[in-house]
């Protein structure tokens, strides 16, 4: 796309005022400037010049709405929307086009638009329409305010699982908790764990819970279903994030069954993959973490005990691992997810192939 007076490239964000994020899909170049130009004013906005590259954009911030042409090359306007829509639900999106049909209209708002503008577009209707959905995102938001703990058996586990999706979570607002179940005192000293998970907590904006339940002896009764339920009690999660089963450890394992018992009227539970996930591991939601993923790399960091002895901490091993899982994802991180149960989905195994909150998702809102 053509520079703007100052030679930038208005493929990136426009530098102005506020602190609210556009996502522009039009093929149209011409048409794009203008529309940048006339909404530079209210909000930071990014150009995509078709659905691809904005699917490849999504990732990168939290946006507050997404301004669409319905006739894109390859995938056209309609079909992104419900993509996006699958990404975050509260987000909203504005369908552009050419023609005035009624049909044309429907199709868009069933499709998961907000609302649908036919060109040439007035200025300040624009705007207006612009600034009402952009409030209408931060209303949904607001509402949709997320609780998340995510439980693991031993310091460290739930930063490998999903530490990228809990940072997601933080930076859109949501409550985090991480709850580590033992000291970890077979693989280190239990006091020196203890503060790496602290300042990985921290790095997080997680609120930690560490209880002392033995290291390789955790069992799937009442002493484990009793710590994880005193903190659900005080937290009331909306989404728990858990070990699978499909694990070589037997921690893990049963820290997996115990949660189910513990978590059995909490809305959403998925469970993450660890070094120790076998090849029955089969995660049906991908969750980008390609904002994330090196924010997710310190936070790992802060065990360095851990991190000069095992050999599944490498940054690389863990870079790869995500890069692999971003196959079924439109990114290039991934952090994978097995659905045990999820409120908001009919049904969760046929329909997870589609994006989430926080993902996912092939994204977490």
């Amino acid at each position: 796309m053509r520079g703007d007076r100052n030679g930038a490239d208005r493929s990136q964000a426009v530098e102005h005022r506020g602190d609210r994020f556009v996502l522009l899909v039009e093929d149209d170049e011409i048409l794009a400037e203008v529309v940048v130009e006339i909404l530079e004013s209210v909000a930071q906005v990014s150009w995509a010049e078709s659905a691809e590259r904005a699917l490849e954009l999504l990732p990168e911030r939290r946006w507050d709405l997404i301004v669409a042409d319905i006739e894109l090359p390859e995938t056209n306007g309609i079909e992104f929307i419900g993509n996006a829509k699958g990404t975050d639900p509260a987000l909203s999106t504005l369908i552009v086009s050419g023609r005035s049909s009624f049909d044309y209209a429907i199709g868009a708002i069933r499709a998961g638009a907000d609302d649908y503008m036919t060109k040439p577009l007035e200025p300040a209707a624009l705007i207006a329409k612009v600034e009402e959905l952009m409030d209408a995102t931060a209303r949904r938001r607001a509402e949709g305010h997320e609780r998340v703990l995510a439980i693991g058996a031993h310091p460290d586990d739930v930063e490998i699982g999903v530490g990228g999706i809990l940072l997601r979570h933080a930076d859109s607002g949501d409550d985090v908790s991480i709850l580590t179940l033992t000291g970890g005192e077979h693989g280190g000293a239990a006091g020196q764990r203890a503060l790496e998970s602290q300042r990985a907590a921290g790095l997080i904006s997680a609120r930690l819970f560490h209880s002392a339940l033995p290291d390789r002896s955790v069992t799937d009764g009442a002493d484990t279903i009793s710590e994880i339920k005193r903190v659900i009690d005080e937290m009331d999660p909306t989404t728990i994030y858990t070990h699978s089963p499909r694990d070589l450890h037997q921690d893990h394992r049963n820290v997996h069954h115990a949660t189910l018992v513990a978590a059995r009227q909490v809305p959403r539970v998925l469970c993450y993959q660890s070094p120790s996930s076998t090849v029955d591991f089969r995660p049906t939601r991908f969750v980008s973490i390609d904002a994330f993923l090196d924010r997710k790399l310190d936070a790992i960091r802060a065990y360095g005990s851990q991190v000069e002895i095992r050999a599944y901490l490498d940054d690389d091993l863990l870079r790869s691992t995500a890069r692999y899982w971003a196959r079924f994802a439109h990114c290039r991180y991934v952090e994978p997810l097995e659905v045990v149960r999820d409120a908001d989905l009919a049904d969760p195994v046929e329909s997870s192939n589609a994006p989430e909150h926080l993902g996912v998702m092939a994204d977490v809102r």
